[in-house]
């Protein structure tokens, strides 16, 4: 929940259950504010029309746009947070500077010519399908929840998808974004190569190291991994899914500028 709009909740007293639903929902989804219209909000939290309007007049507001207006002010300003003395003793952890490092050493890559051309890809274009197998299926759904709040059209697909699923709807979608940590992952590599034939602009995020996918790709982002080899084991833990989740959220704001 995002604390600028939290305050709205406390004016829900008398609120029905499906209009404190309404407002519970924004106030989780704040990126909604402002790219949302009534009816598209009705049908995301299952009411009426005339359930949001009733809610706007109860919370003072002469209509849809006057609180949709009045979040924007209120989204507009810095979340408040609340002072936490330190705690004796308190230290980052040993590896905080090393983590610090990684994602500096990342960013040296990531050149504002590749973040640009990202950019150009999100502004021009409206249908993106995103694959990901293992750890990596969790980022590409997390790219295509961000995608479908900015109102393009975003399908994810992963190994325990069939192959037919892909071949029967490349050609209704303009990019294919592609996560894989090695870039050697053969369900992935086979779809890349699909996308390529049908015309597809390709996104990759790896690992930095040369791999397949990164030569396949039009746009590569090389993330910095300390694991020694590319089939190090998933469940090792090193900065290059933090490193991909900042990555992301960057990305994405500069297209969004």
């Amino acid at each position: 929940m995002d604390n600028r709009l939290a305050g709205l909740l406390d004016r829900g007293e008398s609120l029905t259950r499906a209009e404190y639903r309404v407002l519970s929902h924004l106030t989780e989804h704040p990126l909604l504010v402002g790219n949302i219209t009534v009816r598209e909000l009705a049908q995301a939290t299952f009411v009426s029309s005339a359930t949001i309007m009733r809610l706007c007049q109860k919370l003072g507001f002469s209509g849809y746009s006057e609180f949709v207006w009045h979040c924007k002010q209120l989204l507009s300003g810095t979340p408040h947070i609340a002072h936490q003395p330190a705690q004796p003793g308190a230290a980052l952890p040993v590896l905080f500077d090393s983590f610090v490092a990684n994602y500096q050493q990342t960013f040296r890559w990531v050149t504002p010519t590749l973040m640009a051309q990202f950019a150009t890809l999100l502004r021009e274009k409206e249908s993106f399908f995103l694959y990901g197998a293992g750890f990596s299926y969790l980022f590409a759904e997390y790219l295509t929840k961000k995608l479908q709040v900015l109102g393009k059209t975003a399908f994810i697909s992963g190994p325990g998808d069939s192959r037919g699923i892909f071949l029967s709807n490349a050609s209704k979608y303009e990019v294919f974004i592609a996560i894989s940590r090695s870039g050697e992952t053969e369900q992935v590599l086979d779809k890349a190569r699909i996308a390529q034939k049908v015309g597809m602009s390709i996104v990759a995020f790896t690992r930095a190291s040369p791999n397949t996918l990164a030569e396949l790709a039009d746009v590569h982002f090389p993330l910095y991994d300390e694991a020694i080899h590319f089939a190090a084991e998933a469940a090792g833990i090193t900065s290059f899914e933090s490193n991909l989740v900042m990555l992301l959220d960057l990305l994405l704001l500069q297209a969004t500028a």
